[in-house]
């Protein structure tokens, strides 16, 4: 009897240790309110400095969660299901710690086995973060930093994933009024911008397997929208100067405007340099191959491309110049070439 009462202590003490859950508040200041609850074998901690701020957390399985927040009136919510899955909020001014970052919101949700989600607002303030994690593996980062100027309109990003191994980033730096979306479904597919300035705005949708998106803005007031439905697209663009406009749209497979990596700028499929700029890319089909350059003020730039292996390039160097290809059909190759001011020229392919 003694013996079996000795082993259902020691299963009694290793199932407790396997199961153990670990939670850390830490407050300094007036108001605030922290929530943990945990289900498994999680690990969270939260820290809030200042007024008025909420944290909610909620873990089942085997996850790490953390929570900072130095101000007032901020929130941050973290849902965790699964294993292996790691979230945290970081919302904070500069340039040191002790610098506070007001009326900031922030949700992770994740579902799943070894995702990394992190959020980091290093605004004034009023800067929105969302982020939800849907597979195995996928990671989502964001980071918002605008240490200078009001501390209102923030910014504000969305990161949507549905499927296993993608990887979503967006990186603010010093502007305001800045938004960015990015949403994937499937797997293994890249979304990466960057913002510079206030007012941009770039969203990104992925819809199939190994598709790649880069969007970079600087200075202000520019849009781009990249959508992506197949697999092994790959787009890319460049915005640097204020209201721009750019637009790519690609259905299929193996389609590029630019290389990979991304880091090279001048690989990138489209890249604007001036203001109010207009580019609008469509391609339909397989291994399709296009790039616009401009470079002025108010310049456009229109593709619709039809059918496989095309390739297309537009240059404009001015101001006002107009250029429209049209492909149809299959192995096409256009080059269009504008220097000067309000020129205008179409190609017209099919086969």
């Amino acid at each position: 009897m003694k013996k079996t009462s000795l082993i259902f202590a020691a299963l009694f003490a290793t199932t407790f240790a396997m199961a153990q859950n670990t939670a850390t508040t830490t407050q300094n200041g007036n108001g605030n309110n922290s929530e943990t609850t945990q289900s498994g074998s999680n690990n969270a901690s939260t820290e809030q400095v200042g007024n008025g701020n909420e944290a909610l957390q909620s873990q089942s399985g085997n996850n790490q969660a953390s929570i900072l927040s130095v101000g007032d009136e901020n929130q941050a919510n973290q849902f965790q299901t699964g294993t292996g899955n790691q979230a945290s909020i970081s919302q904070v001014g500069l340039p040191s710690r002790t610098d506070v970052s007001n009326n900031n919101f922030a949700t992770q949700i994740q579902d799943g086995q070894g995702n990394n989600a992190s959020i980091s607002q290093e605004d004034k303030g009023n800067g929105l973060a969302f982020q939800e994690q849907l597979g195995d593996n996928n990671s989502a980062s964001i980071f918002m930093r605008n240490p200078w100027g009001a501390s209102e309109p923030g910014n504000s990003s969305v990161q949507l994933q549905d499927g296993d191994r993608n990887r979503a980033s967006v990186s603010i730096f010093n502007g305001a009024e800045n938004s960015s979306s990015q949403f994937q479904e499937g797997d293994d597919n890249w979304s990466l911008v960057n913002q510079t300035g206030g007012g941009n705005s770039a969203t990104h949708g992925q819809f199939g397997l190994d598709n790649y998106a880069f969007s970079a803005q600087t200075n202000g007031g520019s849009t781009v929208s990249i959508s992506q439905e197949g697999d092994e697209n790959i787009a890319t663009t460049t915005q640097d100067g204020t209201g721009n406009f750019a637009s790519v749209s690609q259905t299929g497979d193996g389609n590029n405007t630019g290389l990979v990596p991304y880091w090279n700028e001048a690989d990138r499929g489209v890249i604007q340099t001036g203001n109010d700029n207009i580019a609008s890319l469509s391609q339909g089909g397989n291994e399709n191959n296009h790039l616009i350059r401009q470079t002025g003020d108010d310049n456009l730039a229109l593709v619709f491309v039809t059918g496989d292996s095309n390739i297309g390039l537009i240059l404009q160097t001015g101001n006002g110049n107009d250029a429209l290809l049209n492909q149809t059909g299959s192995a096409n190759n256009a080059t269009m070439i504008q220097n000067g001011n309000m020129n205008v020229a179409s190609i017209s392919q099919g086969n």
